[in-house]
């Protein structure tokens, strides 16, 4: 179900999500899930991004066509049912195993497409992926140290990074970037090598080169990136 919050606002469309599963390939009656579960709660949307897509011309909807905005729910360990099929799959055996203590859905809402007639249903692109959950992690925000654009700075004609997320172990930087670089009609715009800073001293902790987020593996990790 969507509702917005607030009807004058289009940052509060909320979304309420009552049962995941995922696995099947094509009619439900013709192949089964993998792991169902229900989810509980609402699921307010994070990380809007005016921007996004920054391609679009002057078309009476463009306010809609260039916007993003993150979605995601957790689904509980105590509410998930893994199917046997399950057992045929690597990853999601890999994913039913762990010692988590649920599942976290993110998606994001993108590059909306051009209606087709008058009075139809909006389509989004939507990207998203599966990981293990654990208490200390928020259910509807995206875990990782928050990392915000700075618009006191010069804007570039190509965009800026938006709303991003890292988390930091002893030897690898984990990036959630799934909004985070600007598209246009051919993917992911190219902003050149990233560099992960100290606010302070300026001291370099992790680069990111460009083909880390410009790449087929970026797309399909939809914008998870781990870097040394």
């Amino acid at each position: 179900r969507v509702f917005d919050i607030d009807p004058a606002s289009d940052r509060t469309t909320t979304l309420m999500v009552g049962q995941f599963g995922f696995g099947r390939d094509g009619r439900s009656h013709d192949v089964g899930y993998l792991a169902t579960g229900s989810v509980h709660g609402f699921v307010p949307p994070r990380w809007h991004n005016a921007d996004h897509a920054i391609d679009i011309d002057d078309h009476w909807q463009a306010k809609d066509l260039r916007r993003s905005v993150v979605h995601q729910f957790v689904v509980k360990k105590d509410e998930l049912t893994w199917l046997d099929e399950a057992s045929a799959f690597p990853a999601v055996c890999l994913l039913r195993d762990t010692d988590a203590s649920g599942l976290v859905v993110q998606f994001s809402l993108s590059q909306m497409a051009l209606p087709t007639a008058p009075d139809q249903p909006s389509r989004w692109q939507l990207n998203g992926t599966i990981a293990p959950w654990y208490p200390h992690e928020m259910r509807t925000y995206p875990a990782g140290r928050l990392l915000v654009p700075d618009h006191r700075g010069p804007s570039r004609a190509d965009g800026r990074l938006h709303n991003l997320s890292v988390e930091l172990t002893d030897t690898h930087a984990l990036l959630n970037m799934i909004t985070a670089v600007p598209v246009d009609g051919n993917g992911p715009v190219d902003l050149g090598d990233l560099e992960l800073r100290t606010a302070g001293s300026d001291r370099l902790v992790a680069r990111l080169p460009r083909e880390a987020y410009l790449g087929q593996e970026y797309i399909l990790a939809c914008g998870l990136v781990t870097v040394p």
